[in-house]
């Protein structure tokens, strides 16, 4: 066998087997060493102690599976922050609407008759069952829509956990798999003529930071009031603070950590308001 081959041959072993090393040592390092750096900015950013407390709370939680101190979780509601007002005559866009619509009543209430709020859920079924329930409320002010938000306007499907308001996009198990209508809110407020966006809560099971980009056009010029659950993806918990920072439309940040409490789960939600 030629002797330059097999000398390049052996060169090449090696720096694989180097490339191989380097991979391994960067997947054995945990969470909080891998993503020192992102975390330290994204915390630097929040406004108050609590904030940074309950920040540090989700970190070890998913840096170790770390339980959350359920003397953390906050005394106001969710969408709620002292600091983040929802005012009357909002409109607001509610991703991940539950079908618990304890909440979702509360802030039709808040708004007022002026006001109004643009619910989304993928899955149609559930969209049917609230849309009952809402009617049956006697609220006006409610919309609903049977879409998910993305970044772009496409078709996929989703896993539902036992047909219920729970589509995880980036879970791979056993279950339910619907087709499901995804939507760019940019396009979506444009096509409906809706004027303004004055308020932004997500709860979509992992496709925060989607949503977020599909509505960039938004944040720019309407720059809503948000709050945003930061606890499906462990990346979130400084990918969505540091992109919205990013953005320079001036939001200042808050943290709220919510109830129930459970040392299994989380719920942690960004707060951010530029006003």
């Amino acid at each position: 066998m030629d002797e330059k081959f097999v000398k390049k041959f052996w060169i090449f072993v090696l720096i694989l087997l180097i490339a191989l090393c380097y991979v391994g040592m960067n997947n054995m390092k945990n969470y909080a060493e891998k993503y020192k750096s992102q975390l330290e900015a994204a915390k630097s950013l929040l406004t108050d102690d609590y904030s940074r407390e309950v920040f540090d709370e989700l970190v070890a939680y998913n840096d170790s599976r770390t339980p959350m101190k359920e003397e953390s979780i906050d005394k106001f509601h969710e969408n709620y922050c002292p600091n983040v007002p929802l005012n009357k005559g909002d409109i607001m866009i509610n991703g991940g609407i539950s079908t618990d619509l304890t909440l979702t009543f509360k802030v039709a209430e808040t708004v007022g008759e002026k006001g109004l709020i643009i619910g989304f859920d993928p899955n149609v079924r559930i969209i049917e069952q609230i849309e009952k329930e809402v009617a049956e409320s006697g609220f006006k002010n409610i919309k609903t829509y049977p879409y998910g938000l993305w970044n772009k306007n496409c078709h996929k499907d989703l896993y539902f956990q036992d047909d219920t308001d729970a589509s995880l996009i980036f879970r791979k198990s056993e279950g339910l798999y619907l087709p499901a209508t995804l939507v760019k809110l940019d396009d979506f407020v444009v096509k409906e003529n809706i004027p303004v966006v004055n308020f932004i809560t997500l709860d979509v099971e992992g496709a925060e930071m989607q949503a977020l980009q599909g509505s960039e056009t938004i944040l720019l010029k309407d720059k809503p009031n948000l709050a945003i659950s930061i606890h499906h993806r462990p990346t979130d918990a400084f990918e969505i603070i540091n992109y919205l920072n990013g953005l320079n439309v001036g939001y200042k940040f808050w943290l709220g950590y919510h109830g129930p409490y459970s040392d299994k789960t989380v719920n942690v939600l960004l707060y951010a308001t530029a006003k």
